[in-house]
């Protein structure tokens, strides 16, 4: 069985997105530059950096991980195991002398006997019994593999969203930080114009170092993300370009059918491969109870007169073996265990799934919501406050929180794209399913 190689999702660059009316208008010359450059940038970085995408760091996770590893080793001694419970029992040879180092006439070797013989036990049917249940153990591997896989991918796919957010963070820091700089720039036009007061030019200046200690702190940020990332497959965080698109909105199926998706998650088809395994040891243990009967076959001498005769023999032990009794009920109290596990998952991921569909569709009407109204609001708010700021008609507190306003529900539209699809990845891991853009 193949890992599952689910939570991929087709991701395109984004960085437009976020910036607003007010930057438009206002940082025209200057937000071009910026964008120059760091297309020129990205050319010259897209030299030696590997464009990276989502499919392609879980596909590297899932090889390069050592925690994928160790199954491969387990799956050997496993496969060890069955070859080893095909193997027969050894004959026994034995030799037996009777009549000899006695009294009398058998006080030498002279009337004795001798018999060579060799014992094989049958036991064809418990060896079959064994290597069926030591190859159903080794198929518990590969759900537990797949299972892993699963959560693998999540924390991979995870960290890749972490990245991006981070990577967009970034783009609104430095326009804030852009803003800050001009901001200051406006109010020493004013100031040298008597429009202006030195309060006004300081809350400004420290505005602008608010920022700049926000854009380093980001920077930061976005390193340690993507170290964790590349972490993953042991690679190096500057190796990658990564390449995404926040904005995709991830389709869900109805509640109905991805709940059906459930019956097929790992967890719950490995515990029902527990209970066959569980099956495959009653079975085991019922055969091995058994009588088992025991064949002999040899050659005897007889040294009186110097001749030799066949010998053959049976052996069958009498009654039934009691002591497996306890063993079978051992186990079927394992299988009723296991049965009560597989249900109790089944209806917390039931319930999972259910409180994550409708977190998402929340975060859909978040992310409509401030994209549709709230936004476009709020920058036409920013573009008049800048005006009346010009002419003096509100003061430099006000045009600030305008615009800090726009920024701050920017980021909440960014936290509301990295909610729905953190809310995607853990559906998918849920549901064990690779979901379709």
């Amino acid at each position: 069985m193949q890992p599952t190689t689910g939570l991929c999702l087709r991701i395109k660059p984004t960085e437009a997105r976020f910036y607003s009316a007010f930057t438009r208008r206002f940082c025209g010359y200057m937000t071009a530059s910026v964008l120059l450059f760091a297309q020129a940038a990205n050319s010259q970085d897209s030299e030696v950096q590997k464009v990276l995408q989502l499919e392609q760091a879980i596909t590297l996770t899932l090889a390069e991980n050592p925690d994928m590893e160790v199954f491969s080793h387990q799956r050997s001694g496993l496969n060890a195991r069955v070859k080893q419970a095909g193997f027969l029992p050894r004959p026994v040879i034995g030799l037996t002398i009777e009549d000899a180092m006695g009294t009398g006439e058998h006080s030498n070797f002279g009337a004795a006997q001798s018999t060579l013989n060799i014992t094989w036990v049958l036991e064809q049917d418990v060896i079959k019994s064994r290597v069926r249940a030591a190859k159903k153990a080794v198929t518990q591997v590969d759900f537990e593999q797949e299972i892993k896989a699963l959560d693998v991918s999540a924390q991979t796919a995870k960290l890749f969203i972490q990245s991006l957010v981070f990577e967009q963070r970034m783009q609104l820091a430095k326009l804030a930080e852009q803003q800050a700089k001009l901001a200051v720039d406006a109010i020493n036009r004013r100031l040298e114009a008597g429009k202006s007061s030195e309060i006004e030019k300081l809350q400004a200046e420290a505005e602008l170092v608010r920022r700049d200690l926000e854009v380093e702190d980001l920077m930061h940020e976005l390193y340690a993300s993507r170290y964790q990332l590349v972490a993953q497959w042991g690679g190096n965080a500057n190796d990658y370009s990564l390449k995404g698109d926040l904005l995709m909105v991830p389709v869900i199926d109805n509640l109905q059918s991805e709940l059906e998706k459930l019956n097929q998650h790992p967890a719950l088809l490995a515990f029902a491969n527990q209970q066959r395994i569980a099956e495959s040891e009653i079975e085991l243990a019922r055969i091995e109870a058994k009588p088992k009967w025991q064949v002999s076959a040899g050659i005897r001498r007889y040294e009186t007169t110097d001749d030799f005769g066949l010998v053959a023999g049976i052996s069958i032990p009498w009654g039934s073996d009691k002591s497996i009794l306890g063993q079978v009920q051992v186990v079927k109290a394992q299988q009723a265990k296991l049965q009560s596990q597989a249900i109790a998952l089944s209806r917390k991921l039931n319930t999972q799934l259910f409180v994550l569909l409708q977190n998402i569709n929340h975060s859909k009407h978040v992310i409509d919501t401030l994209t549709d109204k709230v936004i476009p609001l709020l920058e036409q708010a920013s573009a008049e406050s800048s005006k009346a700021y010009d002419i003096g008609k509100i003061g430099y507190l006000q045009w600030t929180t305008v615009r800090q306003e726009l920024l701050s529900t920017q980021a909440q539209l960014l936290d509301a794209y990295q909610a729905i699809h953190l809310q995607h990845i853990e559906i998918q891991r849920l549901t064990g399913v690779s979901v379709s853009n």
